[in-house]
Parts: C-alpha cells; structure tokens; sequence
C-alpha cells in the first residue's frame, strides 16, 4: 500500500500537467487561428476600400 500511495501523486500530477499542456495547446490553436482570421478579414476589407 505504502508503493501505491506513494506513486499515485505523481500520476495525478502527471495526469494534470497533460490536461494543462493540451489546454494550452488548445488555447493557442485557437487565438492563432483567431488572429488569422482577423488578418484575413482586414486584408478583405482593405482591398475592398481601394476598389
């Protein structure tokens, strides 16, 4: 019991820092894609104003 109390805290962490890592990554994925579609839309609209 002592082996598996001992190691279970580390799953957990290690459980969390995966969940925290493909938040993150998900976060970025999408502000990235976010910015690209911002730039894409003023890059519309600037053309647009000039024609």
């Amino acid at each position: 019991m002592e082996i598996i109390e001992t190691n279970n805290p580390n799953i957990i962490i290690s459980g969390w820092e995966q969940q925290k890592k493909t938040c993150l990554g998900m976060m970025l994925v999408s502000f990235s894609g976010f910015l690209g579609s911002a730039l894409i839309g003023a890059s519309f609209s600037i053309h647009r104003d000039n024609f």
